[in-house]
Formats: structure tokens, sequence, C-alpha cells
């Protein structure tokens, strides 16, 4: 029966095609390509979910239809493609079912494996992961050979028992690509880094045949670039002879980072908005030693990045007292309050572990960080306050020098009792 449109008037098919000079094979798909070209027939909207498929061919709407989520006989459709799908599969890999005897134990279990796989010997050899251990650690002599075929050139070699089948030889590990020798291969590896300009093979980064520097040439041999992405390198010198130069100046901007402003690890990661892991590897490659966790330390409190407040090192009373100001300030003993006090009844400007003093411990034989307990601002006046027990002559004295070295007025309270300390306390001031 002749196919018809709205309208009650019969189409025929050859002058259709004839009139735009089409070639069609047969009825069936002349009738789908015009259905396609006259939009008047088309469906517009899926029967189920209401979407606009208009501009789809036939077979995609047929597929929107089947797939649509929406259609109550979907589960059921999905169900049976992937039964049929299965069936395909295992008519061209069967499976097969195997009783073989246990390498370690040599117990008899059964297996069952894809036929493809048996071929390959990708199968299982022990009857459980317990033998499987022992049979690999200690029953296998790991000195032993296997002959195995090379897999670009399917000459026979021998090679370790636990090595996998997917091995080359060593002619065609060192001469990769066909390559007769070595400085041919050679030649291929370099070639891979180089494109060709002006009649000769030069680098992509350095612009030259011979990079002065290759060990800088080898950091730009990713594709995603850690220097490109975090550090503003410029691209538009790549391949250039401001190369190095800009490189350089990424290194030197870390140096100053590190070393002149005294950054940690992690402060950098922030700055650049990258892993601290990333900038670890990349100072590693760039030649840069990292600080150890002494010096680390000896920064941190250097420059007031450690929080003082809550690292309590000794098993004394600790808490925080508000002055006559009204500003909440850090106690270690029950000495500093008593001492914070006497300052308030006074109305003292006061400031406490305020100062950071680099100073030559002579017992430890090297540059230590001083705090001192009280700084008063308009005397220029440390105070240092210690009990007789907890007192380190050596040490106060290396303290003191370095102190007396800067132009403070220094002031050492050394004390004993725990109830009115000040009255029996002896004042020495330097």
């Amino acid at each position: 029966m002749p196919f018809r449109l709205r309208s009650s008037a019969p189409i025929n098919y050859k002058l259709f095609f004839l009139k735009r000079k089409i070639s069609v094979k047969n009825l069936f798909s002349a009738h789908n390509l015009f259905i396609y070209t006259n939009k008047k027939v088309m469906v517009e909207n899926c029967k189920y979910c209401g979407k606009d498929i208009k501009d789809l061919r036939p077979t995609q709407k047929g597929q929107h239809v089947a797939n649509c989520v929406m259609n109550p006989n979907f589960k059921f459709t999905a169900e049976k493609r992937s039964k049929s799908r299965l069936n395909t599969q295992r008519l061209k890999n069967p499976l097969i079912k195997l009783k073989l005897n246990c390498l370690n134990c040599n117990k008899e279990f059964e297996v069952e494996v894809i036929e493809s796989y048996y071929k390959r010997g990708r199968y299982i050899k022990c009857c459980c992961k317990k033998c499987a251990h022992k049979y690999s650690s200690n029953f296998l002599d790991k000195n032993k050979k296997k002959v195995k075929r090379c897999k670009d050139c399917g000459k026979e070699i021998q090679v370790n028992i636990l090595s996998s089948d997917n091995i080359r030889c060593d002619n065609c590990r060192k001469n990769p690509r066909g390559c007769d020798s070595a400085d041919e291969s050679l030649k291929f590896n370099k070639r891979r880094c180089q494109e060709f300009k002006n009649n000769k093979y030069v680098c992509k980064h350095c612009g030259e045949e011979e990079c002065k520097r290759p060990e800088v040439c080898k950091l730009f041999r990713q594709k995603h670039n850690v220097y490109d992405v975090y550090f503003g390198f410029d691209i538009n010198k790549k391949g250039t002879n401001e190369f190095y130069n800009e490189f350089d100046r990424i290194v030197n901007m870390l140096k100053e980072d590190y070393f002149d402003k005294e950054l940690s690890l992690t402060e950098i990661a922030n700055k650049y908005k990258m892993n601290y892991q990333t900038v670890h590897m990349v100072f590693k490659k760039i030649g840069i030693i990292a600080r150890t966790i002494s010096e680390a330390g000896y920064l941190a409190a250097k420059n007031g990045k450690g929080n003082s407040d809550n690292a309590v090192s000794y098993p004394y009373k600790s808490g925080y007292h508000i002055n006559w100001k009204g500003k909440e300030v850090h106690y270690r003993s029950n000495y500093e309050k008593e001492y914070y006090s006497i300052l308030d009844e006074k109305k003292v400007n006061y400031e406490i572990e305020n100062l950071r003093i680099v100073y030559y411990d002579t017992q430890k034989k090297k540059f230590r960080i001083a705090i001192p307990d009280i700084y008063i601002k308009d005397m220029n006046e440390i105070i240092e306050i210690k009990s007789k027990w907890t007192l380190d002559e050596i040490n106060m004295n290396d303290k003191i020098k370095a102190y007396k070295t800067l132009g403070y007025n220094v002031k050492v309270m050394i004390g004993e009792g725990n109830k009115n300390f000040f009255k029996n306390a002896k004042e020495i001031i330097y």
C-alpha cells in the first residue's frame, strides 16, 4: 500500500527522488529518507518524557524511545540486551571447566576459565591464596629461566620465570621502531624532543641543535608543565635564546621566597596555589636543598610563626591574665602572673614574648632564638623572670650578651618559693 501524507494524495517515490537527483537502492530506504526530509510526517515529541526530538533521524528516535527512562519496558529491554551480550561474548570466548592439581600441595581442584585466557596462561594455578603465596615465595626457584618469544620480532629468548609474556628482546628494546644501530636509536629518541626549523633539527625548548643545559630542557618535556601553570613561565620564550633566562628568573624568584623572605614550603604552596608535595618535587629538581626540622623551627621562632601559647613544655601553671588596659596576655608560671599584677598597679606599658632575638648558644654550639618574658618599650628594658631551680646560668649569660649588643637594658628576677615570690627575689640589673 503506498505511503500517504496527511493529504489524501499518494506519493510516487521515483518521481520524488528523480527531481532531487538522488539514487536510492530500494523502496524501504527511499521511504525512510522521504520521512526524514519531510518534517510534516515526523513525530515531534517523545510519548514518554515529552522531549523535543523533531531534529533526530528515525533510527535515533527509535533508540531514544527504547532507552527512555520513563518507558515502562526500559528495565525489561535492558536485561534482555545484557543477556544477549553475555551470550555473544561466550560464543566468541567460551568458558571451560578444568580439573587441575595445585602447584604447592598437589590437591585437585576445579576451575572455570575463558578459553582464550587458558591458552595465554592466565588462570588460577593454586587451590587457595595461602598455597599461591607459599609457592611463589618458597618453592619457586627465582633463578629459573623460561623460553618466550619477543613481542616485536618473534625471536626466542630466555627470561626469568616470574617475567610477563609481554616482553621484548635486547635489540628491539635498545633499537626502537626497527633502528639498525644504537646510534640511530639515540637519534630517534632525540627527534621526539626536536622540531625541524630552517632545514635542521633543533630543540623545542631552547631552540638549539645541542642543548647547552640539557637538564633544564628535560624538566619541560611533560605535557602539563608546572612552571607554565603555577609560576608564570612565558610560553612565547620557548624555542628562543631567552628560554634559559626565563627559567633562571623563576629559580631566583623561588630562592628569594625561600632564603631571603624565609617562607616555608607550605607558605610557598599557598602563595602559588599548588600542592605541598609539588613544591617539594620542584625544589628537588631545581637543586634547592630543603631545611631540616631544627632549621625550620629556628626560623619559625625567629619570625614569630609558631603558636607558643599552646606549646607548654614544662609542668607549671599557665593561662591568661587581663592587664590594666583590658588586654589578654599569656603567662607560663605563677611568678609571671604575680609580676604582671605589679606592673598593672603601676600602669606600665609592657609586652609579653614580643621580641625574637638571635643568640649563640655556647653549650649546643649553634645559633638559637631567645624570646624574652617581658619588654617595656618606654624604658627599652627586657625583664627575664626565672626560678632558682630552673635557671641555666650559662644559657642566660649567652642571652644577656645578645641583649646588650643590641642596646637593651636587662633585668633578671631570680627567686624561690611558691608564695610571695618577689619579696625574696634577687634582682640583677645589667
